[in-house]
């Protein structure tokens, strides 16, 4: 079968403009760079290149004049985005689409329909919870007097309004991730932005917002030290690092000093995704992590202890190459999955399996250790958030880990009572 051609872009304006045609369709569509690194994309409704041109050097100058004026000119409406989405069911599915249909169009349209899919925070989605209870009792639907209910064979009758199980149903949460990853799939919303909706619900198991435990700086200096004498251990009198040992002590590094997730963002890591860069005067390491992750593309700031152990992997691996998976199986050259097996063993030889809680430590760790340290070394939730990929809000709520024992250097007495040294407390 032959390979699908490439889109061919074409490029105007020292690059802020970008011309080009989406599979299937005629009329050229413009990716527009606007003042403050914002873009856009549009159609441009015509199959004329010099008339596409015109249209998009005019929809630029439009919309960095909104952006003056404070508006958002890249967002799509709710409402927008939610209608194409549901266009793009698998029609075959016909249940599927008759009850995701019903539930756009009563609930999320009526809420969110008229906002912008850019500028719907975490706050927007809680406060779209409490509306959602009040639905039935106070709300919209407390107008209704019937409903209409479909059974399983198909038919529909009429009755008399329940209220019974009207909370908001998984299906909801379902539906409104796809429309927020369907506008994420079509360049309506950056990856990043993507909020946290709902959670797992299983009979009596609700979704909980436990943070892994997180490793102590102390802690995390004893692993990087336990990578570097596992890879070249005493004794080994030629001094030739082992190459599958390094493969993980590179993993170990990256997790500990990027706050990546383990997983398809680590495996899909080539040489070339990282660069080095001086900024301000300083130099940087940058990683870049791929568009189909979680969250989309981002650019990764690295802690200078990364890319300097890195280098030194990079003499040794047999697959170093720009176009090489950092992360490389020594014998196929294929990425490792992961390292769980290694991570554990790891946490054994360091008696280091559970916090002092008796919490379990497992490979998301390191991604929670790199924000607390972070947190706890007055870096702003915003800056972390943006490195890690994900919001504020999340690191808010999950990521922080100060505790009295790891801040403890921070409290101060305003009182030394001990200074005072009554009679009584002398001793002969």
């Amino acid at each position: 079968m032959a390979r699908a051609k490439q889109t061919e872009y074409a490029y105007f304006d020292d690059g802020d403009i970008a011309l080009y045609h989406r599979p299937g369709t005629k009329a050229y569509q413009a990716r527009i760079k606007l003042e403050g690194g914002k873009s856009l994309v549009r159609s441009t409704g015509t199959e004329n290149l010099q008339e596409a041109l015109k249209w998009a050097r005019r929809e630029k100058i439009a919309n960095e004049t909104k952006i003056e004026l404070g508006l958002d000119p890249t967002g799509r409406t709710f409402k927008y985005v939610a209608e194409r989405w549901l266009g793009s069911l698998d029609a075959k599915k016909e249940r599927q689409v008759r009850d995701y249909t019903r539930i756009v169009t009563r609930y999320l349209i009526p809420y969110f329909g008229a906002m912008k899919i850019t500028q719907i925070t975490q706050r927007a989605i809680s406060e779209y919870e409490d509306w959602r209870k009040a639905y039935w009792l106070t709300g919209p639907g407390a107008q209704e007097s019937q409903e209409t209910i479909e059974r399983a064979d198909g038919i529909t009758y009429t009755r008399k309004k329940t209220f019974g199980a009207r909370g908001k149903a998984d299906a909801e949460d379902t539906v409104l991730r796809q429309i927020f990853k369907y506008a994420i799939s079509q360049d309506m919303l950056e990856g990043s932005r993507m909020p946290m909706i709902g959670g797992k619900a299983n009979g009596k198991t609700k979704f909980k917002g436990h943070a892994r435990p997180a490793f102590t700086r102390d802690q995390a200096e004893r692993i990087l030290q336990h990578c570097m004498d596992m890879a070249l251990p005493e004794g080994n009198d030629l001094k030739v690092p082992d190459p599958d040992r390094m493969v993980f002590a590179a993993w170990v590094h990256i997790m500990l000093g990027t706050g990546i997730r383990p997983g398809k963002e680590c495996q899909q890591i080539l040489w070339k995704h990282f660069r080095n860069e001086t900024v301000n005067g300083e130099d940087h390491t940058f990683l870049t992590i791929m568009k189909d992750t979680k969250t989309g593309e981002r650019t990764v700031w690295c802690d200078p202890f990364v890319w300097r152990f890195l280098v030194t992997f990079r003499i040794y691996s047999d697959f170093k190459g720009d176009n090489d998976f950092v992360l490389a199986d020594q014998k196929t050259g294929k990425a490792v999955l992961d390292f769980k097996r290694q991570f554990a063993t790891m946490m054994a030889a360091l008696d280091m399996e559970v916090d002092d809680h008796g919490n379990p430590y497992v490979p998301y760790s390191f991604r929670h250790t790199w924000a607390t340290l972070k947190l706890n070394e007055g870096m702003n939730e915003r800056l972390v958030a943006l490195n890690m990929g994900t919001s504020p809000e999340m690191i808010h709520k999950h990521y922080g880990k100060d505790d009295t024992i790891s801040r403890a250097g921070e409290f101060k007495s305003p009182l030394d009572f001990f200074a005072f040294k009554p009679a009584w407390l002398e001793t002969e």
